[in-house]
């Protein structure tokens, strides 16, 4: 007997989950299955396949940008994975696409590549945890996934314009006056 395994948490339109669906009780309901019933079914959900997403054919020029589920599950992945080394493959691999695919698309839908993101999210990050000032710069930079607290520190001086210890500095009289 052959099942149907479809991937966990992937978004289907309601049509080719009904024909999926149909398909594996085909394929479930006899050992040989009944191959015109196969042959239908499976004609029916390439005819739909090839309707439904034939419009997301592009030229070699273009670029696609990621769909709102890949967006959002990117991430939300990329969000979680602030402490840790993630591969980008395995972003990619949960959006359902090849890694270099993923990374185009995934610039073309944000503007930045995943490393940029994720970077621009650690110091959004950290901005916000300095502004609390209840944790020292040190953790700070433990906290938002920086190797060290130099490397943090380079970090958000590039991106920022001025250290941490600035940053914070000039937010607190911000926040008195």
């Amino acid at each position: 007997m052959t099942a149907l395994t479809l991937v966990a948490d992937t978004p289907l339109d309601a049509e080719t989950y009904r024909l999926t669906q149909r398909l594996q009780s085909a394929l479930e309901g006899s050992p040989q299955g009944d191959g015109s019933v196969l042959s239908s079914l499976s004609r029916q959900l390439c005819d739909h396949l090839l309707a439904r997403y034939r419009g997301a054919e592009r030229t070699s020029g273009e670029r696609a940008a990621l769909s709102p589920w890949q967006e959002k599950r990117a991430k939300e992945i990329l969000a979680r994975s602030l402490h840790s080394r993630l591969l980008i493959a395995d972003v990619a691999q949960q959006c359902a696409m090849s890694r270099s695919h993923f990374s185009r698309a995934f610039k073309k839908t944000t503007g930045l590549s995943p490393q940029e993101w994720t970077l621009d999210l650690r110091v959004r990050t950290a901005k916000q945890l300095l502004a609390e000032d209840r944790l020292s710069i040190a953790q700070v930079s433990l906290e938002c996934g920086f190797a060290d607290q130099a490397h943090f520190s380079r970090t958000f001086s590039r991106l920022v314009g001025m250290t941490p210890k600035h940053w914070r500095q000039l937010n607190r009289e911000q926040a008195r006056a």
